[in-house]
């Protein structure tokens, strides 16, 4: 370079730099890294939506899910309490009397020095259960007088039992209660549990 005062040598800026193929090399790895980190954070921040998506459609499955268990749980008691009432009405109809008869033999053993038991029973018993609860009554130990009387309301395999001071009622009505209030808390406490799974929480 010359000026008025004559040549001077170039500086470091107003000389031309030379790349080398190693440099040429450098910049073209590290531009191809750039952008490579850029495409893995769209990556990752696409997964990242996606998953939240899934996440969100689970859990509307799960939410429906539980719903439709309910359902199903709520139809199976339903259709087992039916079955349950078909089988009691059916077992009392045919056992009534060895009903009646464990029912008297257990409260007996408790009221050995009751003088006098009046047991009613249904009709269709009345006549021939006396001398079965008399010997289950000894067998037991009790001493005082057993009496059976016929009750129009009772149905066969229903008893009460009465000495003065206190009575016993066994019905078929209470049976079929009891099995019905059985169910009914099972199906309460399943529905309590449910399907419950949170997935949209990070």
């Amino acid at each position: 370079m010359f000026t008025k005062a004559g040549a001077t040598p170039p500086s470091a800026s107003n000389r031309r730099k030379v790349l080398t193929d190693e440099d040429v090399a450098a910049a073209h790895a590290a531009g191809f890294a750039e952008g490579q980190q850029a495409e893995l954070v769209k990556i990752e921040r696409a997964t990242s939506e996606s998953l939240r998506a899934i996440a969100h459609m689970m859990q509307m499955m799960l939410g429906r899910l539980n719903d439709e268990a309910h359902s199903l749980r709520q139809d199976a008691t339903e259709v087992a309490l039916a079955a349950a009432r078909s089988v009691a009405h059916a077992a009392l109809d045919t056992y009534g009397a060895d009903r009646v008869e464990a029912i008297v033999a257990s409260a007996v053993a408790h009221l050995r020095d009751t003088p006098r038991l009046v047991v009613r029973v249904s009709p269709d018993l009345a006549e021939t259960i006396e001398e079965r609860l008399i010997g289950c009554a000894r067998e037991a130990g009790f001493t005082g007088e057993i009496a059976v009387r016929p009750d129009p309301q009772a149905q066969t395999g229903d008893c009460t039992l009465d000495w003065g001071d206190g009575r016993i009622v066994h019905d078929r009505a209470s049976a079929l209660a009891e099995i019905e209030t059985s169910a009914q808390n099972w199906l309460t406490s399943a529905n309590a549990e449910g399907l419950s799974l949170d997935m949209t929480q990070t």
